[in-house]
Formats: structure tokens, C-alpha cells, sequence
């Protein structure tokens, strides 16, 4: 779908290109005085499409442990074969400094 060049979610855009840090009702504020009438809902719909949301509650989010379930198999072999989950660790740390 093309986007108009003077459609409201244009002109929000552009403002937020200026600015990107503003927030809904600053920009709500800014294009007011440009008499064009935006709602907070509207702002915050363009910001979440275009990427710049703030991404929720800030705290960065959990990644997936590489390789899964497998890897647990394989960490659990290598703990039985080492004699146990500490004497493991503590070949790993040594591996860690040899690093």
C-alpha cells in the first residue's frame, strides 16, 4: 500500500524523524499548532509500525539458549562423565582462562 505524502500518519512520521524521542502528546501538541488534528492513539499506532516504540516495560528481553534442548543434553553428559555438575564447572573456568 503506498503512503500519501500529506496523509496525518505522514506528518506524524515526519515529526518523529525531527524528533524521535518526543513523546504522544508532544507531537499531538506540535502538530496542533500546525492544525492538524491527531489523536495520542494515532501517534502511538505510527510509532509501534515504524519501529520507534519505546518496546515496552525497558527491560531488554530474554534470549533463546543456543542450540536448545540438545544443548542441555549434552551439558547433563558432560557433568555425568566429569563426576558431577561442580567438578565440570570448575573444568570449564579453567577452559574459560586457557581461553
Amino acid at each position: 500500500m503506498a503512503k500519501r505524502a500529506n496523509s496525518k500518519a505522514a506528518k506524524i512520521r515526519a515529526l518523529l524523524a525531527e524528533r524521535p524521542d518526543a513523546k504522544a502528546k508532544e507531537v499531538v501538541e506540535a502538530l496542533a499548532a500546525k492544525k492538524v488534528k491527531v489523536s495520542a492513539a494515532q501517534v502511538y499506532m505510527v510509532k509501534s509500525a515504524s519501529g520507534n516504540a519505546s518496546g515496552g516495560n525497558g527491560k531488554p528481553k530474554a534470549k533463546k539458549a543456543a542450540g536448545g534442548y540438545e544443548s542441555l543434553i549434552q551439558a547433563k553428559r558432560l557433568a555425568e562423565a566429569m563426576g558431577g555438575v561442580e567438578k565440570a564447572k570448575a573444568a570449564m573456568d579453567v577452559l574459560a582462562r586457557l581461553m
